[in-house]
């Protein structure tokens, strides 16, 4: 992948803890997607939360950040056009058996196994807050903060809040994804030191990029179905809370 996602599940680095970069798995017959794709990928899943959906083409986006769209993309612990994580395979699978799935059922399965857990907390704080200690709250920083997970997303955004929307890196106190600093709560980057903030830079690069011609229909040819990004989104624009989600109150530490 582009950029590693991990979570308190499981990590993966060097003895030296220096990320390891990204490959086709061997083995593994490589298909190409575009974040159109993608999206309609997950509108025609029905393991798809109505907030999956509500943001395909963001999500797309978000593909193409983390595997340029390919099938067979690892680094040995996230696989797939979305980086599932090792540990959040469904129970029986392993991650050769996961990336010789059609991208339909990739799609499909990493929906089924994060898309409820990943929408709370953190990501949910920031879908119903325009701005974190001032900092805009984008499209590509909610992506960020899904694939980061619950632990990584919280902590930036407790990070962002006590610094005056500062993000974290590795110059002024950001804390990088270890074992040891996922063990203990304290990682507010991820091993490549990437925050929500920069890492949702990258994502939001790809979804302006695909903003043009993302249209995931039903129909399997991008005819129809949500025109993307939806609800009133603009590329690189604030997210308006929903109506449906808001209120959602910032913790104590946070308000």
């Amino acid at each position: 992948m582009r950029r590693h996602s991990f979570t308190i599940a499981a990590l993966l680095t060097t003895a030296g803890g220096s990320p390891v970069e990204a490959f086709f798995a061997a083995g593994c017959t490589n298909q190409h997607y575009s974040a159109s794709d993608v999206a309609t990928a997950i509108q025609n899943c029905d393991s798809a939360s109505d907030t999956l959906k509500s943001n395909a083409c963001n999500f797309g986006g978000a593909a193409m950040a983390e595997s340029g769209g390919n099938t067979c993309e690892s680094n040995g612990n996230n696989f797939g056009v979305l980086q599932l994580t090792r540990g959040n395979l469904p129970q029986g699978m392993t991650s050769d058996e996961y990336l010789r799935l059609p991208m339909q059922q990739q799609v499909c399965t990493w929906a089924q196994q994060v898309g409820n857990s990943n929408t709370r907390g953190g990501y949910a704080t920031l879908a119903n807050n325009r701005n974190v200690g001032g900092t805009p709250v984008t499209s590509g920083m909610l992506m960020a903060c899904f694939q980061f997970g619950q632990l990584i997303c919280k902590n930036d955004i407790a990070f962002m809040q006590s610094h005056g929307g500062a993000c974290a890196t590795a110059g002024n106190g950001g804390v990088r994804a270890t074992n040891a600093t996922l063990a203990n709560g304290s990682a507010n980057l991820d091993g490549n030191s990437q925050s929500i903030c920069s890492w949702g830079g990258a994502i939001q690069n790809k979804i302006n990029q695909a903003a043009a011609t993302c249209r995931p229909g039903n129909d399997g040819n991008n005819n129809g179905g949500t025109e993307c990004p939806g609800n009133g989104t603009t590329p690189n624009g604030v997210i308006p809370p929903t109506p449906g989600n808001a209120p959602v109150q910032l913790p104590p530490n946070l308000a």
